[in-house]
């Protein structure tokens, strides 16, 4: 989250829904702020993070996995 440049409200809102796993009205509460003014720094926070990573270039991630039937004959799915 440094690299993302998050202001501190942004880390604030990211550490209580996600972290402390709040919902955006109760972290407001918990911030003395508005439920939209959480909704908006968790997403701004969110489009920064992004950035981040998309400057990695992690790129899309996904997944494979195998599947075997009773005969161990092997499926491939993705």
């Amino acid at each position: 989250m440094n690299s993302a440049g998050l202001t501190d409200r942004q880390t604030e809102s990211i550490a209580w829904v996600y972290g402390a796993d709040l919902t955006q009205s109760d972290a407001a509460k918990a911030m003395g702020i508005s439920q939209p003014t959480v909704k908006q720094s968790v997403d701004e926070a969110a489009e920064k993070i992004a950035a981040v990573y998309k400057w990695w270039e992690y790129g899309e991630i996904t997944a494979a996995y195998v599947l075997t039937d009773e005969d161990d004959n092997e499926t491939e799915a993705a």
